[in-house]
């Protein structure tokens, strides 16, 4: 897989970076544009709003002031309303009827259909007092309010018209609504640098409010109304963004230009900036205030954005150059994972159609040779089968003779012994030992039938020695029914009598004895004889492992290849003995169960 990787790392080397590079110089400078751009428009979009703001103000207060002005113009003596006001000055004055309704006409007029949201209140106040008197839509006291705040003037000034930001309300009454009014009102009397009475319209405040507090600036940003002798604001902000309203209004105030903007910055540091625009009708500034971060969190929502969508292009790039790197170098990962396959002996490949013809021939040459070597491989294996076979077949016609010759050599001692009866009993035994041995030609046999084998051997041997030893068979019998190649137990019963009991001083016994434990069967052959010496055994056990030459033993050896043949090189026979303790052979198979015949 090493050439596949080289051919995707150099394509990958080669494409990313250029695209990554194209996506983040192209997200960078739309960034930089749009923030521009957002920061621009946020800015015009706030200026809108003072602007359209202005104007309505300008528009509403213009007519409230008209009306004031029209109230008592130059033709000073033409009106009824100041014809009343010039009878008053007589000492024996005393209002009648008349007086009073043109008193109340010339109130009633501000409370026209298109003023009734702006005025609160309406109050005409003259000559000490003689004429005193208010409309409003509530029940009020009697008038009693100090009227010679409205009568001073600032020293130089020729205005005969004056505004007053938010104050208390002069007249009481009770209401839910807000007490607090702005105020236009106009001095009244011939001589008007000596003005004899006063004449207010009171604004309500929830006017203010409306107009205000409508526009969202930001979540801390608001407008306000800034006169020489206040400031009018309604919307409270986060301790944070606040201002000195005192500093900010003789800011606006002592500004030369009638519209703009400048930056503030609140007792906690934030940077604010102020856009400012100058009221026609009364020379008020209408200003809104605003935190700089809040206008820019679209900019920098924006920021964020691009990020993401930056990181997403990259990802994107790095995915498509790898679905690329794949489309390409996949037919070539295909084929080494074949050839691999084939360095591990799997042999068993599969073939793939490839857009690039190149591939697909290579994939059936590929294809063609394993099909070659496959059948290469299978008739090796054949071969080696049919040598197994022989192999077997071999080692146990050399086996069986060599028990035959042992036996009819005891049948012969005993002919010669005179032992008639007991020859022909050992005859029998014989002839059942080799019906079991040739079992129809089979190579295995049933456990149960390889025990009988050694038991009819070992009722021969008795027989030739007499009580020279006993012996026992001990097996599970859910053993019985599994498989055992044939003549595996007589002759290690057999080596057990000839060179173990047979050269003892003292009874000898044997035991045959078996178990079954994770798939493996373990049958055990133990006698008491005299044992091997360390040599011996050693010499025995690198027969058995083919690492060093057989001397001696040949029946073994033979038996323990036949075991390999059938079971594997884990199976097969170890040898356990000292001096005079006696020896332990153990037989390990595979548990194989009987198939029964039909």
């Amino acid at each position: 897989m090493r050439g596949t990787r080289s051919i995707q790392s150099t394509i990958l080397w080669r494409l990313v970076p250029g695209l990554i590079f194209f996506v983040v110089t192209t997200g960078i400078t739309s960034y930089v544009l749009s923030a521009e751009q957002l920061k621009s428009n946020a800015y015009a979009n706030i200026n809108d709003t003072v602007s359209q703001s202005k104007n309505y103000l300008d528009d509403r207060l213009g007519v409230l002031l008209s009306a004031v002005v029209a109230m008592f113009n130059n033709n000073y003596n033409n009106t009824d309303l100041v014809q009343s006001l010039i009878h008053s000055d007589n000492p024996d004055f005393a209002a009648g009827p008349i007086d009073y309704i043109v008193w109340n006409q010339s109130l009633n007029q501000f409370y026209s259909y298109d003023n009734y949201d702006m005025v609160d209140s309406v109050v005409l106040w003259y000559n000490n007092g003689k004429i005193a008197l208010a409309r409003t839509d509530h029940i009020f006291k009697p008038l009693h309010f100090t009227v010679m705040p409205y009568l001073n003037r600032t020293e130089g000034s020729l205005a005969t018209v004056f505004w007053k930001n938010l104050h208390d309300r002069d007249i009481q009454y009770n209401s839910e609504n807000d007490s607090k009014v702005a105020s236009i009102y106009e001095w009244v009397g011939q001589n008007r640098t000596d003005p004899k009475g006063v004449f207010i319209v009171n604004i309500k405040a929830d006017f203010f409010k409306k107009i205000l507090s409508s526009p969202k600036i930001s979540d801390n940003g608001y407008l306000l109304l800034a006169s020489p002798d206040g400031l009018m604001r309604f919307k409270t902000v986060s301790e944070k963004y606040e201002l000195d309203d005192e500093q900010l209004r003789k800011r606006l105030q002592e500004t030369p230009s009638a519209f703009g903007r400048m930056e503030m910055r609140s007792k906690y540091g934030s940077n604010m900036t102020v856009i400012y625009d100058t009221l026609g009708a009364n020379h008020w500034k209408l200003a809104a205030v605003f935190p700089e971060e809040e206008v820019l969190s679209k900019v920098n929502n924006i920021k964020y954005l691009n990020i993401l969508v930056i990181a997403g292009a990259v990802l994107f790039a790095i995915l498509f150059s790898t679905l690329l790197t794949r489309y390409i170098s996949k037919p070539i990962k295909h084929l080494i994972r074949q050839v691999n396959r084939i360095e591990e002996g799997n042999l068993n490949i599969s073939v793939k159609e490839w857009p690039q013809n190149e591939m697909t021939v290579l994939n059936y040459g590929l294809k063609d040779m394993v099909e070659r070597i496959q059948m290469l491989l299978q008739q090796v294996k054949d071969e080696q089968e049919m040598k197994r076979q022989i192999e077997i077949s071999l080692l146990q016609a050399q086996i069986q003779p060599h028990f035959l010759y042992n036996t009819l050599f005891s049948i012969k001692q005993l002919c010669d012994l005179g032992e008639a009866k007991e020859a022909g009993r050992m005859i029998t035994a014989l002839s059942t030992f080799f019906r079991i041995s040739i079992s129809k030609g089979q190579e295995v046999i049933s456990i149960a039938q390889e025990l009988e084998q050694v038991q009819t051997y070992l009722f021969i041997q008795q027989m030739r020695y007499g009580d020279a030893f006993q012996y026992k068979i001990d097996v599970e019998p859910s053993l019985l029914t599994c498989t055992i190649v044939k003549l595996t137990l007589q002759p290690i019963v057999e080596n057990a009598i000839y060179h173990g009991i047979k050269k003892s001083e003292h009874q000898g016994w044997i035991q045959i004895s078996g178990y079954c434990t994770d798939g493996d069967i373990y049958l055990f052959v133990e006698d008491n004889g005299v044992g091997l010496e360390s040599e011996k055994i050693a010499e025995l056990r690198a027969g058995l492992s083919d690492t060093g030459p057989v001397k001696g033993g040949f029946g073994v050896v033979n038996v323990h290849k036949r075991l390999q043949m059938n079971y594997g090189y884990n199976y097969g026979l170890h040898y356990e003995s000292e001096p005079g303790k006696g020896t332990l052979v153990t037989i390990k198979i595979r548990k194989v169960p009987e198939q029964p015949t039909g």
